[in-house]
């Protein structure tokens, strides 16, 4: 195999790291190890020297698993340190790639977003802000589910800016990032320079908006900086899960400006929709799929597109370790085990979300909201718990279902389901029964 061929089975293990640990962590740990060769079922890893030890320690069970999944085969993993690298095989001291790609993926344009019913305002209007920056749609705010391409458009705008305008400042945050960089600042007592990055830009974007709800004093940060902007004639863009009116615990203020300029939707796309997504994706990864397997790809994956990147790597995968073609028979084989996963692990959300909606009378959407009545709390807590429970997800997943970005939250709901099954033992042979019942 060649060494692009190692770099993309390390990539490919480094996507499915992240959704298990936080970046900094995948970032410390994982992104400085190179693949050095593949033998049969056994694959060889280079790590430095001063991590080695660390990593064998803490991360190797996990490491063999998850390339023995990428691979495709029971994998034996070997790992040895950057120095017993050199000795092995002296040519692969060439450069590393960058231990850092930049924010924006150059591989995010308008060019590459497939383009259906369910997608075209959105796209149209970011277009359009891409190409006259504060002249049209300011602000622009684009909703969605998870996983449909929010993000791209977000990038797209941000690369066709700096194409067409290089001198042009333009800042990506998340709702989040923006709030810690709010608290941080106040804490360092220094809100002036906080307001310094964010008020002296041309470009303003800002992922996951919904995250600032229920936080009183970075909505009034946000509202100042809005303004300030806004008043400036600098473009805004704002991205969320849902529309400005249903954001709860958000200032009226806040939620009348939001849609002071356009505000889109992005949808579920429909099956041929779907079938023209693959495709371009199955392109970008050097596949041309015969129409058959896209098709199935389609019927398989029905809400979130970003599952079709790791079927796609799976097949790959499979194609660089046996270098068997891929035919639809293949593809049927291969995919197997990652559909029945994915439509079990779907099938146990939707129970788990479900028993709580009946015990506690609320709805999914309360739960995922920043509500804070004692109900929805209560329902938040058990469907937390219920999928940790039942699922493989990492608390990190579990906590982008109810859109927190913290993992905390998820603890914090296992300690009080486990604190009242203790104190309520009717309760505790409710939810135990519920799961056994969901794993028989």
């Amino acid at each position: 195999m060649t060494d692009n061929e190692f770099k993309q089975i390390k990539e490919f293990v480094l996507e499915e790291l992240k959704k298990i640990y936080p970046a900094p962590s995948v970032r410390l740990w994982f992104e400085p190890m190179r693949v050095v060769a593949l033998d049969g079922t056994s694959v060889t890893v280079s790590i430095p020297q001063n991590k080695k030890a660390f990593v064998e320690a803490q991360y190797y069970d996990i490491l063999k698993l998850k390339f023995s999944e990428i691979i495709g085969i029971n994998t034996e993993l070997k790992l040895i340190t950057d120095e017993e690298e050199a000795e092995l095989k002296p040519e692969f001291t060439e450069e590393v790639d960058s231990a850092y790609k930049t924010r924006f993926n150059p591989e995010y344009t308008f060019e590459n977003f497939v383009v259906g019913k369910s997608n075209q305002l959105a796209q149209s209007a970011a277009l359009a802000v891409a190409n006259h920056p504060a002249e049209l749609n300011n602000p622009l705010f684009l909703y969605g589910p998870s996983g449909l391409g929010k993000t791209h458009l977000l990038f797209s705008i941000v690369n066709q800016i700096r194409k067409n305008h290089p001198e042009y400042n333009i800042l990506y945050v998340t709702g989040e990032e923006f709030t810690n960089e709010l608290i941080e600042s106040l804490s360092l007592k220094k809100p002036m320079v906080f307001r310094e990055k964010y008020r002296n830009v041309d470009v303003l974007l800002v992922d996951d908006i919904q995250f600032i709800a229920g936080k009183m004093s970075v909505q009034e940060e946000f509202f100042h900086t809005f303004d300030t902007l806004f008043k400036m004639n600098k473009q805004i863009i704002l991205a969320s899960d849902c529309a400005p009116k249903d954001i709860n615990n958000l200032e009226d203020r806040l939620k009348s400006r939001f849609v002071m300029g356009l505000v889109a939707d992005i949808q579920p796309p429909d099956l041929e929709l779907r079938v023209a997504i693959f495709k371009r994706k199955s392109m970008d990864f050097g596949y041309d799929l015969d129409m058959e397997i896209l098709y199935y790809l389609a019927k398989n994956i029905t809400t979130n597109i970003r599952q079709i990147e790791g079927a796609l790597k799976k097949l790959k995968a499979h194609t660089l370790i046996t270098g068997e073609a891929c035919d639809f028979n293949v593809a049927k084989e291969v995919l197997n085990d990652f559909f029945a996963n994915a439509k079990s692990e779907e099938s146990v959300i939707e129970k788990a979300f479900e028993f709580a909606e009946k015990r506690y009378g609320v709805t999914r959407d309360d739960m995922k909201r920043a509500r804070r009545n004692a109900e929805i709390i209560a329902a938040r807590h058990l469907a937390i718990y219920l999928i940790r429970k039942t699922t493989n997800l990492s608390q990190n997943s579990i906590a982008k279902l109810f859109n927190k970005k913290d993992h905390t939250t998820v603890i914090n709901s296992i300690g009080f389901i486990e604190r009242k099954m203790k104190n309520e033992p009717k309760f505790e042979r409710e939810v135990q029964s519920f799961i056994s019942d969901l794993r028989a």
